[in-house]
This record gives structure tokens, C-alpha cells and sequence, in this order.
């Protein structure tokens, strides 16, 4: 129930004003600053303005310990400033730390390539070699084999993997420049963040990974932008490569297979010929042998042509067969009873002629065969030799690997 007014309006005001020029006029107690804990919230770096909104009453007096106020203040305030640089700076060093473990395996990944790279370059070089060494076989060991089309298809391989490998050191040298730059930036940032670091209580340590860090807080500059932009930039690159990385990296194409039938083709070709010069020695053996009997024959043929030629008088004390014997005198008186003797015996004369012409015919034939089994002997010789060179030289090529990263 309300109590009803007795007094005057006027009269009542007039009270109530006195009260709210007393309440107008009262004192506040000793500050000269905000309270410390929100102190931190609103003490700006030089520069910045310091203005209250919505503040219309009188500055408050200075306490008597107003200078000390002042230090407690400004030293929490660079307690927290150094946190949150530290924080920042803890942050900063593990960004650098992810780009650093990045770049050294880009730089091992560029060090297998150049390996990589150097050995086919190499490869090549002995490709040319046994081509330019098998290119200096006698012409009668020049036919097209099966070692030919096996290193016209290593040569073409061997120039496919320069080429892919010139591409991938093309991509890692992109991607080290851009994560040189990237470390490069962070390195500044955390050098510049150090140099407000040299004191610092020992509670301000920075917190876990996990936790919500001060790192973004009000109390760093417009550089902590910077930093936290190189850093976020740094490690999206690092995600970014890591992700466009192929899946096939570290598994270059290599033609060791190719290049290790090439080395067998060399070899079986080298024994298929060292077999044949075998057949031909044999053969050349047995020519040989032949030519002896022909020569032999020849000369028996030739002593009974002559015997049956005879002498080349008549006077010859040596004369056996005599037309004229008494016996053939006493045999012609008859008619129809004369002897076929000089008949058979200028048949058999023209019979061991025609012998003769063809035993040394063929003995020509022999000498031939011989001469170019014995060229055919030597051709082979050298081919099987050169088979040998540049199987052994393939062979030193694939030893010597690792003995030599650059051509």
C-alpha cells in the first residue's frame, strides 16, 4: 500500500538535489590507473591512442604510490608481452623446423635424381661406345642381329629417363626455391621476434601445439601479422608439395633390365661366334687335309701321264712298248688282225689328260675355299673380340656407378 505524499513537490526536490551534488562531488579513491588485471587490456605501445569511450568525469587524483603503480603495470605488461612473443616465437621455430625437414628431403630426393641423372647420362655414353665399337667389325660380321634392335631400344629408353629426370630436378629446384624464400621469411620473423627475449621471467613458457596460444593476442604489433602470414603460408606450402608429390618419386624408371639383356645378347653373340670359328677351323682343317690328297693324286696322275705319254724319241733306250714287235709284225700278216693299241693307248693318254685338268680344277677350288675360310676365321676372330670389348665394357660401366655422379 503506498504511503500518500504530504509534502510539497518543490520541497522534496530541492532535497534530492542537494543529494545528487553531494554523490557529484564525493571522492574516489587513490588510482591513478586501471586495476592490474585489466591492465593488459588497456595500456597501448606508444602510438596508439589510450582514449576512453563514453567517460565524461574528472581524471581521478594520483595516489601517493603512483610511481610504483605505474611499474607494477608496465612490468605485467611486458611480462605478458614477452609470453605471447615467446608463444609466438615457439610457434614460429616449429613452422621453420617442418620447412627445414622439407627442404632436406627435397634435397636428398635432388641428390638421388643428380645420381640418377649422372648414371644415365653415363649410360648413354657407353650406348654410343658400343655402337661406335661394334661398328668396326669386318663387313662379313655386320648383319643385322638381335643385339641391334635390344640397344637401339636401351638408347631410346636410356633418352626417356634423361628426359623425365631433367624434369623432376626442373620441379625440385622450383620447389627448394620456394621453400628457400619461405624459411628465409620465417628466419627474420624469429630473429626479430628474439630480441625481446633477453629477459624473461621463468613462468613464461610457451604452451603445447594443442592448447589455444597467445599468439594472435592484443598485446603483439602489427609484425605478429606478419609473422603468423609467413608462417601459415610456409606450412601450406609444405602441405601443398607434400600432397602434388608423385607417387612414383622414388621409384625412377631404370633400364636394368634392358641394359642387363643387352650385356647377355653381347655375350651369347660373343659364344654363338667363338662356336662357329671352332666349325670353321674344323672345316678349314679338313680343306686343308683334302687338298693334301688332291695334290697327291694330282701328282700320281701326272707320273702315270707321262708314263703313258712315253719317250719323245724313238731312239730312247728306255722305249718298252714298240708297235713294231716281232710278234705284232708275224700277227698283221693276216688281214683283219690289227691290234687296237696305239688306239687305246692316245684314248688313254687324252682320259689321264682330262684327270689331270680336273684334279687341278678342283684343287684350285680347295685353295679358294681355304682362303676364305681362313678370312672368314679371322673376321670371326675379331668379332667375338669386339663382342668381348664391349661386353667388358659395359660390364666396368655398371661397376663403376657409383665411383661417378657427374659426365
Amino acid at each position: 500500500m503506498a504511503v500518500p505524499s504530504v509534502g510539497s513537490a518543490t520541497w522534496r526536490d530541492a532535497s534530492y538535489r542537494t543529494i545528487r551534488l553531494a554523490q557529484g562531488v564525493r571522492l574516489y579513491p587513490f588510482s591513478s590507473l586501471p586495476s592490474t588485471a585489466s591492465s593488459q587490456e588497456e595500456i597501448r605501445p606508444e602510438g596508439e591512442t589510450t582514449q576512453r569511450k563514453g567517460t565524461s568525469r574528472p581524471p581521478p587524483t594520483p595516489a601517493p604510490f603512483h610511481r610504483d603503480l605505474i611499474g607494477n603495470t608496465c612490468n605485467a605488461f611486458a611480462c605478458g608481452y614477452m609470453r605471447e612473443t615467446r608463444s609466438s616465437l615457439y610457434i614460429l621455430r616449429q613452422a621453420l623446423w617442418e620447412t627445414d625437414c622439407h627442404i632436406q628431403k627435397l634435397q636428398k630426393q635432388r641428390e638421388i635424381l643428380e645420381r640418377s641423372h649422372a648414371n644415365t647420362r653415363r649410360d648413354i655414353v657407353t650406348n654410343n661406345e658400343t655402337v661406335q665399337l661394334r661398328s668396326r667389325r669386318p663387313m662379313t660380321e655386320r648383319y643385322p642381329d638381335k643385339v641391334d634392335p635390344l640397344i637401339q631400344e636401351e638408347r631410346s629408353s636410356l633418352l626417356d629417363l634423361k628426359r623425365y629426370t631433367e624434369l623432376q630436378l626442373y620441379e625440385v629446384s622450383r620447389l627448394l626455391k620456394v621453400l628457400y624464400s619461405h624459411r628465409q621469411r620465417l628466419y627474420e620473423c624469429c630473429r626479430q621476434k628474439g630480441r625481446v627475449l633477453d629477459i624473461i621471467s621463468e613462468s613464461g613458457r610457451p604452451q603445447s601445439r594443442g592448447q589455444k596460444t597467445p599468439a594472435g593476442g592484443s598485446l603483439l604489433g602489427a609484425e605478429n601479422k606478419d609473422s603468423q602470414s609467413a608462417r601459415y603460408d610456409a606450412l601450406k606450402t609444405c602441405e601443398r608439395f607434400r600432397n602434388i608429390k608423385p607417387p612414383n618419386w622414388n621409384k625412377l624408371a631404370d633400364c636394368t633390365e634392358l641394359k642387363d639383356s643387352v650385356t647377355q645378347g653381347l655375350r651369347q653373340k660373343a659364344e654363338e661366334t667363338s662356336r662357329i670359328r671352332d666349325d670353321v677351323t674344323l672345316a678349314l682343317g679338313d680343306v686343308k687335309n683334302m687338298i693334301q690328297r688332291q695334290q697327291r693324286m694330282y701328282e700320281e696322275l701326272e707320273g702315270s701321264y707321262q708314263l703313258q705319254l712315253g719317250p719323245e724319241s724313238s731312239l730312247d733306250l728306255t722305249v718298252r712298248e714298240r708297235l713294231d714287235r716281232p710278234l705284232v709284225r708275224i700277227l698283221q700278216r693276216h688281214p683283219g688282225t690289227q691290234l687296237p693299241e696305239s688306239t687305246l693307248i692316245c684314248q688313254g693318254s687324252a682320259s689321264l689328260e682330262q684327270a689331270l685338268s680336273k684334279a687341278q680344277d678342283r684343287i684350285g677350288v680347295l685353295h679358294m675355299i681355304q682362303m676364305k675360310l681362313r678370312e672368314d676365321q679371322e673376321n670371326k676372330m675379331w668379332g667375338e673380340r669386339i663382342d668381348r670389348a664391349a661386353t667388358r665394357l659395359r660390364v666396368k660401366s655398371a661397376k663403376g656407378r657409383g665411383e661417378r655422379l657427374c659426365l
